[in-house]
């Protein structure tokens, strides 16, 4: 008895994705008639079973290489290490195979490029921003559909998704002004993010329609520049609320305003970004814009499927919007505006 024929085995002698395969056997839409005939052709030439296609779904419609950088993935609980298992999670529900690979971008720079065209992979999701020189091998010539998943890069034929960062700060800000707080700072380091770049320009505008200035000394940065240690320093005079650019920098700010003996939220106010705090005890306190994983996942997976059947459509850039998770970081300074916890 002979090898059993697949949906791949066909796509490969056809010169077309799985899932093109996969959407004309269906008798589903994207398909070109002629096309859909050549594929009918070529399945019965090798001897694949088309009586009964729908029994086939059991194959896998495509495979998707998922690539990360060793420093955002070091630790097991992190925010990029959530993300990929949603996407696993949103793959699997496509019946897609995923196959996941780390690299140390300085140092493996060639082979990730090896990867990239040699996997046997139908596409491919990038999880957080990678070095420009990495970006450049890669990227710049990919023969294979990418995604860029929490990050986006001008100049790359690519997709990308992305956590609605402007107007999540801009809510998160107002959600401030509208418990009473007027001498609000921003905590982050714009110029290792995009992310937090945009969150910053969120919270200016809102800010600024408030007609609340934006006082330098409450402008913090996270980290030493040079070290990339985390690390804030506080001024001598605090505001009475602080946004963050995101939950982990809210942890930070935390262990420092405790040191000095600060209390939140019954001295200052903190929010913050994400809604992924692990291994701090302000965890359970922090009040927060939530980036729904989930949905991000998702879409960077409808997309990436969407570019390996239709190669000519335009590229895009998917903003997801999410909400405010209350919680008990934020205090009120106007009379009869109570928080509740969700």
């Amino acid at each position: 008895m002979g090898k059993k024929v697949t949906m791949r085995d066909i796509a490969k002698a056809q010169g077309v994705s799985v899932v093109t395969v996969s959407n004309a056997l269906m008798g589903k839409r994207g398909v070109s008639e002629e096309l859909r005939q050549k594929i009918f052709e070529t399945a019965k030439k090798l001897g694949y079973d088309i009586s009964r296609p729908e029994k086939k779904t059991e194959e896998r419609s495509a495979t998707l290489g998922i690539i990360s950088s060793q420093r955002y993935m070091s630790e097991w609980s992190s925010f990029y290490w959530e993300m990929y298992q949603n996407i696993v999670s949103a793959a699997a529900r496509r019946n897609i195979l995923t196959m996941l690979k780390i690299f140390n971008e300085r140092e493996e720079t060639d082979r990730s490029s090896a990867f990239i065209s040699e996997s046997g992979t139908d596409g491919f999701i990038l999880i957080g921003r990678m070095r420009d020189v990495f970006m450049e091998r890669n990227l710049r010539n990919a023969k294979k559909p990418a995604v860029l998943l929490d990050f986006y890069q001008e100049g790359y034929p690519c997709d990308a998704v992305l956590s609605n960062n402007y107007m999540g700060a801009y809510r998160i800000t107002k959600y401030l002004t509208d418990r009473g707080h007027r001498e609000i700072g921003f905590v982050g380091t714009g110029r290792t993010s995009d992310n937090v770049v945009e969150r910053y320009y969120g919270f200016c505008r809102c800010m600024m329609e408030q007609n609340l200035p934006v006082r330098r000394e409450w402008l913090l940065e996270d980290r030493d520049l040079e070290t990339e240690t985390p690390e804030i320093i506080l001024p001598p005079k605090l505001p009475t609320a602080f946004v963050c650019g995101s939950d982990y920098t809210a942890g930070i700010l935390y262990n420092e305003l405790f040191a000095r003996g600060v209390r939140v939220p019954e001295d200052i106010s903190v929010i913050g970004y994400d809604d992924y705090l692990y291994g701090n005890p302000f965890a359970g306190k922090l009040t927060s814009y939530h980036v729904d994983m989930a949905k991000m996942a998702e879409e960077a997976v409808r997309l990436v499927m969407r570019r390996i059947e239709s190669p000519g459509e335009p590229y895009c850039v998917c903003y997801i919007d999410s909400e405010i998770v209350e919680r008990e970081s934020v205090k009120s300074l106007q009379a009869g505006f109570g928080s509740r916890r969700l």
